[in-house]
């Protein structure tokens, strides 16, 4: 195999909750920059763009199952991109910046993500993700073909809530903001509400800590497995709270791919909506 046949493995690390992490792509400068500023060549590896990238603009970016960012491009001059982007919508604003240089044999490329508020863990996470996506990079560039991910077995996602009186995780509270329904004696039914119509699902192995943790599960009829949920809460600097949640389980329900990404997406519209309204009553 020769030299140009091999991977370059991306090499990265996190400062302060900085994370940043580099490749080299063996392309020449205006490739790489279209791989990663124009939507058909960003499909390839990374997920379905709107339209152009125009600074100032909000644009999005999607990756067919649910899942996506909102992006505002800040700087847009080769070799420099600068974009804000928020996960799912309803996330923290977050600037990522990206610098192209040129090498003797190709592009190095540096990804920063910048949030000095992230927890250990969180930068952990946020690391491992952009080192899987540079790699992706990297592979299309070097074989032309797509590298995208099919979808993931995880609908996660995060809020932040301002200082105040409203507890998403108390019970008398939760049935502001969660899209749950009691069968008078404890939550038994989870609902989604969206342009298919209602649809309401049991739940099983609901435990509430007040003001910290639920974990429940949600019955899928006819699938193998019930996604298992985690909800939290975490105090943060200045009285500022972090809602989050993660639904896992949505590559075991024993279904088509097409099936289970299409109830994924309905399940993870839901979520935002619950997100967003926990973020209304809380403000």
């Amino acid at each position: 195999m020769g030299t140009d046949d091999r991977a370059a493995v991306p090499q990265g690390g996190v400062t302060s909750g900085h994370v940043e992490v580099r490749v080299h792509c063996a392309a020449p400068l205006p490739r790489v920059w279209a791989a990663i500023t124009e939507p058909a060549h960003v499909e390839q590896w990374f997920g379905h763009l709107a339209g152009p990238l125009r600074v100032g603009a909000e644009n999005r970016v999607d990756f067919g199952d649910g899942d996506f960012f909102v992006l505002v491009p800040r700087r847009i001059e080769p070799p420099e991109l600068d974009f804000e982007w928020s996960f799912l919508g309803v996330a923290r604003q977050e600037l990522i910046t990206w610098r192209l240089a040129p090498t003797a044999d190709g592009v190095s490329v540096t990804v920063r993500d910048h949030d000095d508020r992230r927890s250990p863990a969180e930068a952990a996470e946020m690391l491992e993700g952009w080192t899987d996506f540079l790699s992706r990079l990297e592979r299309h560039l070097r074989t032309g073909k797509n590298t995208r991910y099919g979808w993931r077995d995880d609908i996660d996602g995060s809020v932040e809530l301002p200082a105040g009186g409203f507890h998403p995780l108390r019970e008398s509270e939760l049935y502001e903001w969660l899209p749950i329904a009691s069968d008078g004696f404890e939550p038994s039914w989870f609902f989604v509400l969206d342009e298919e119509g209602p649809r309401r699902f049991r739940i099983r192995d609901w435990a509430l800590t007040p003001d910290r943790l639920l974990t429940f599960a949600v019955e899928i009829p006819d699938a193998r497995h019930s996604p298992m949920c985690t909800v939290r809460v975490r105090e943060m600097d200045g009285g500022i709270r972090k809602l989050g949640f993660a639904h896992t389980g949505w590559t075991r329900l024993g279904w088509s791919a097409q099936r289970a990404q299409s109830v994924r997406r309905r399940f993870a519209a839901t979520w935002i909506a619950a997100l967003e309204s926990a973020r209304t009553r809380a403000g």
